[in-house]
């Protein structure tokens, strides 16, 4: 008994692979830094903690400067 050998260019050979994950683009709301403004008073005000202010912003100190973008959250 013969084995057969699927030709080049036949249906067989062509595998179509989906990938196990898509890539999203994240987006996120952010805040310009103003004169007087803290990293207290902007968390306080968009009522989430300092601390993940300064995770999202890779932020080391709690020092931010006017006109500073600062990220707030995904959107």
């Amino acid at each position: 008994m013969k084995e057969r050998i699927p030709k080049k260019g036949n249906r067989a050979n062509k595998v179509k692979r989906t990938p196990r994950y898509m890539e999203f683009p994240v987006t996120y709301e952010v805040y310009h830094v103003e004169s007087g403004d803290t990293l207290w008073t902007i968390a306080k005000s968009f009522k989430i903690p300092v601390q993940q202010l300064m995770n999202l912003n890779k932020l080391s100190s709690d020092r931010i400067y006017p006109g500073q973008i600062i990220k707030i959250r995904e959107r």
